[in-house]
């Protein structure tokens, strides 16, 4: 049977001096003429490869044993679909595959990075890990920030009818959990990983990326995050579901630690107020309750959310007692996913 064969459409270059080929997942063979002296100086082991004399064909002086259009032609062992993730980094490094908060960015640059690892391009893996990490934050201030930027695009974005601004749903302007965690674990960069699974935690199995895009105004029009749990493995699971039970122990503690204490200073009416409080949040704040970061972070602004607060030396106590418990819970996120 015949193989079916073309050149990439982007990634061949006239001036090129070697041919580079790989078969699609549909089996189909694609070239890529790239240069040798792009290659080599990004990977040893390219330049390694590329400064073996070529075979000669037999009973020739000047024609090669391997080639294709009339340059040494190299088959590679690598897909196509890596290839072309690896190569648009030489040739169009300012490409999609960097705009920020886009969720297709561990898909696009999962076969660079692959590739990148193999052939010891350790520039660009750190290129493309400051990228991921970009997306993910690594300290409780970044993902504060985070947070705010997301609080202004749903914003944004509940105003419109159609729920899209600038043709995209908010689940398209904002990091995908589940693509991160796969290629964070895939490719040792740890440092991603508590934010993402924290993400991923907030989200329910059935919001799933590919289904929720098959019929979109059913929920990506009203705002809908999802995942796309089909990339999760049994450990990625297994990670989470444990997770998401100590999260819910820390939500339950928040009512006894913070609100469920008595007023030391015997202020009428004060216990009340810390009760009637909590009662707030759980009965009015249905999505949150599963977000004890977020929570706190309520906590540490009662004055804003409430008219009857404790008394003021309990309110001083809520709020500290609340930014303590939020640092605390940031910085055991590794263990609470064990990721350790």
């Amino acid at each position: 049977m015949k193989v079916h064969s073309e050149r990439h459409p982007t990634l061949y270059y006239d001036d090129g001096n070697v041919v580079l080929s790989g078969r699609t997942h549909d089996g189909e063979l694609q070239y890529f003429r790239v240069h040798k002296s792009i290659l080599s100086r990004h990977s040893p082991v390219l330049a390694d490869m590329f400064s073996i004399p070529p075979l000669l064909a037999t009973g020739s002086r000047t024609h090669f044993a391997e080639s294709y259009d009339g340059v040494v032609h190299v088959q590679m062992p690598d897909t196509a679909e890596e290839l072309i993730s690896f190569l648009t980094m030489f040739y169009d490094p300012l490409g999609t595959a960097y705009k920020r908060f886009d969720p297709n960015t561990p898909v696009l640059i999962d076969g660079a990075l692959k590739l990148a690892m193999k052939y010891e391009c350790d520039a660009l893996r750190r290129r493309i890990t400051a990228s991921l990490e970009a997306d993910w934050p690594q300290t409780l201030a970044q993902w504060d920030a985070r947070r705010a930027e997301a609080v202004i695009l749903r914003s944004e974005h509940s105003l419109q009818l159609t729920g899209k601004v600038d043709g995209l749903y908010l689940d398209d302007r904002l990091p995908e959990p589940a693509s991160a965690i796969r290629i964070a674990s895939d490719y040792g960069i740890p440092s991603i990983l508590p934010a993402a699974f924290y993400t991923l935690a907030l989200l329910s199995t059935d919001a799933d990326w590919d289904e929720c895009r098959a019929n979109p105004g059913k929920h990506l029009r009203f705002g809908a995050r999802t995942a796309r749990w089909r990339l999760l493995d049994k450990r990625d699971l297994m990670r989470l579901v444990h997770g998401q039970k100590l999260l819910a122990a820390h939500t339950r503690a928040i009512g006894t630690d913070i609100f469920g204490l008595r007023c030391q200073r015997g202020v009428k009416g004060c216990t009340k107020a810390r009760g009637d409080c909590w009662k707030y949040f759980q009965e009015n704040a249905p999505n949150s309750m599963d977000d004890p970061l977020d929570i706190l972070h309520d906590c540490m602004r009662l004055d804003t959310l409430f008219s009857e607060l404790p008394c003021a030396a309990c309110t001083a106590d809520i709020i500290v007692m609340a930014e303590k418990k939020r640092r605390e819970l940031w910085r055991s996120l590794p263990a609470v996913f064990n990721l350790q």
